[in-house]
């Protein structure tokens, strides 16, 4: 806030005529201004130097010697392009060379003619300063606040679950997207038991830094209940009952959420879930959603009303096949679109899409991790590009094996990194794959990984980060596909055996990042990349018999 230590608004007059800055000075004094006078440009710029915020205005004549008011305005606007300035002369707007327009030409500039009545002029200046100090404080205001949110937001994402997970029983993968910097939006996957996972997916009603505050409470008090003991025998209804008790003991005069808990048994082929006013779960097999909440079993949000008590009648246990994909969802993915009849509903076209992508998709082309975001580039391209609400999504299944393909995800540290390029190489000698081929294989996903590792984030986004690889022989090539997050590479396509120009200096611009080193063109006959969203999909064509493919 430009103004001294006594809160008074100072303001510099620039005048090379005496008589004038010492009236001008004592006539804003007498109401309650703070003034600095000087008698030419070079010592107004001295004095702006010195602390460029500490005035609420300026005051200058256009005819300064070698310097006119204009050019000592620009040198003003270098430190500060939002201090007023008044021009205080005596020259006449209709013969005064078009200064008039040349005042108009900078917003925050306005025009005093010399001959102005005292209480006029005092007033003029009163009405400018007051606004200016006013739209100042609105402004450090905003920074405040941004910062508060900026700094809610890493909170925020520092108590997200890790992106994706694939273990020996089963897989999920999540989608976590504010509609502004911080989200009403509660996300958990937690392990719970022996090969079981539990997901919470909550909505706080309400938006902005309220919502994200409360949510954030209800995570920490979440993750705190689940690390007691006795957390893996609690069922979903027990776990609704005590997030009511700690949102109405806590919370209850701040809103109310929605919430689904979800506890999935892999080696049951089971998931028991309970909706307390959230969206159902959706559970698809060979693209079609199954019917599994024909009774409508279900309560009211969590904190909504007090005597809100959760029953075993209110979960549901829906059987699951080895094929069966999960997909659950905060309501925020419908405010995109509405029906005829007002209610929030994506089209029949797009819905069947959807499924397509993240449950046919994920089991075919093994792209677990990529799946949401490629459903969310999917709505992209029908036009629901704006999300008017934050957006939450996990998708989870039970882990099937396909013979020949090698699955695994991992997160996005160094030892991590070297441990997964191992246990690649031992399942490539388990099939009899030839050492040489193993090694480039080797070669290529390190290269890749460590320059993500390196250069694709930093260490706080990189603790819930991970990448995920899928391995496979097609006739003498390995096929190697990796899925991250990291920063977008340039998106090119390379048909295998074409050695194009185009290639190279894709590889060389990419090398120039620490990313996609010739090395690796070296290696390879082809590579394809992709982004969907924030995700990256890169696809390596190795041969395993040396580059021209020829078995030695």
């Amino acid at each position: 806030m430009a103004a001294d230590t006594h809160g008074k608004a100072r303001i510099l007059i620039v005048d090379d005529e005496k008589l004038i800055r010492l009236t001008l000075s004592a006539k804003l004094k007498k109401v309650g201004y703070n003034t600095v006078a000087v008698d030419g440009v070079e010592s107004a710029v001295a004095e702006f130097k010195k602390d460029p915020d500490s005035f609420s205005a300026v005051i200058t004549d256009i005819m300064m010697g070698d310097m006119d008011g204009f050019m000592f305005r620009d040198i003003i606007r270098g430190f500060d392009p939002t201090v007023p300035i008044f021009f205080l002369t005596a020259l006449d707007p209709e013969e005064g060379g078009g200064f008039l327009k040349k005042i108009l030409d900078d917003p925050i500039s306005y025009y005093l003619p010399k001959a102005v009545p005292t209480n006029v002029l005092l007033k003029r200046i009163r009405q400018v300063v007051a606004s200016h100090r006013v739209e100042m404080f609105i402004q450090n205001k905003m920074d405040e606040d941004r910062k508060s949110l900026e700094l809610a937001a890493h909170i925020q994402r520092s108590l997200l679950p890790i992106r994706a997970i694939q273990t020996p029983r089963g897989f999920y993968s999540t989608y976590w997207r504010p509609a502004d910097m911080v989200s009403g939006d509660l996300i958990e996957a937690i392990r719970f038991g022996t090969g079981s996972y539990l997901y919470v997916l909550g909505d706080i009603q309400g938006h902005g830094t309220s919502a994200a505050l409360a949510m954030t409470a209800v995570q920490s008090f979440l993750k705190n209940l689940l690390r007691s003991d006795g957390a893996p025998l609690m069922m979903p209804d027990m776990i609704a009952n005590m997030m009511q008790s700690f949102f109405r003991a806590n919370l209850a005069e701040v809103s109310y959420m929605t919430v689904l808990i979800c506890i999935h048994r892999p080696l049951l082929g089971l998931v028991q879930w309970i909706s307390c006013g959230a969206p159902d779960l959706i559970v698809v097999e060979n693209g079609e959603d199954m019917p599994i909440n024909p009774q409508k079993k279900g309560g009211l949000p969590v904190g909504l009303f007090a005597d809100t008590v959760y029953t075993p009648d209110d979960v549901v246990e829906t059987k699951l096949s080895r094929e069966s994909i999960c997909i659950a969802y905060t309501d925020g993915l419908f405010d995109i679109a509405r029906d005829v009849s007002g209610e929030e509903r994506l089209p029949q076209p797009l819905s069947q899409k959807i499924r397509r992508e993240i449950a046919l998709s994920a089991r075919q082309e093994g792209s677990l991790m990529s799946a949401l975001p490629k459903f969310v580039k999917t709505l992209s391209e029908f036009g629901y590009d704006k999300f008017q609400d934050d957006v939450t999504l996990v998708t989870f299944g039970a882990r099937t094996w396909v013979p020949g393909i090698y699955e695994a995800t991992f997160r996005m540290f160094a030892d991590e990194i070297d441990a997964a390029s191992q246990e690649i190489a031992k399942w490539c000698r388990e099939r009899g794959w030839p050492e040489e081929g193993i090694t480039r294989v080797q070669l290529v996903f390190e290269e890749k990984l460590m320059n993500v590792h390196d250069h694709g984030f930093d260490d706080r986004d990189r603790l819930r980060e991970v990448a995920s690889v899928r391995l496979k022989r097609v006739r003498d090539n390995a096929v190697l596909t990796v899925w991250e997050t990291g920063s977008p590479e340039p998106s090119i396509e390379v048909v295998a055996g074409d050695a194009s120009t185009a290639f190279e200096m894709a590889n060389m611009n990419m090398a120039g990042r620490g990313r996609g080193r010739l090395m690796v063109r070296e290696l390879c006959e082809g590579v394809e990349r992709n982004r969907y969203m924030n995700m990256n999909e890169t696809t390596y064509h190795i041969p395993l018999f040396g580059k021209d493919g020829a078995k030695k």
